[in-house]
């Protein structure tokens, strides 16, 4: 049996986005032919094989210490902060089918 689910971000129900391959029965993206749309503009040409510098060694990631939202770390405080204010993603079960 398959467990119906409620997804909830910060306590309140969000309706995630999905891709049309997901959707059961659905046939048609847009349009009888299940149009594309325009290709994007083409990315910068690479570089050509040229390396540079190696860059200073590393710290043993054993001996680094961790990172607050004020000071770096294993990550970056900024980073850590944004981690922290992530929101909370919850699951409930509300049936089965």
């Amino acid at each position: 049996m398959t467990d119906i689910v409620e997804l909830k971000s910060d306590g309140i129900v969000v309706y995630p986005k999905t891709h049309v391959n997901a959707v059961e029965g659905l046939t048609t993206i847009k349009g009888e032919k299940g149009d594309t749309g325009p290709a994007g503009p083409q990315g910068a040409i690479g570089a050509t094989g040229a390396t540079g510098p190696q860059g200073p060694a590393g710290t043993n990631a054993t001996t680094t210490a961790t990172a607050t939202q004020t000071v770096n770390g294993l990550m970056s405080a900024v980073d850590k902060k944004k981690l922290d204010t992530l929101p909370t993603i919850t699951f409930s079960k509300v049936g089965s089918v």
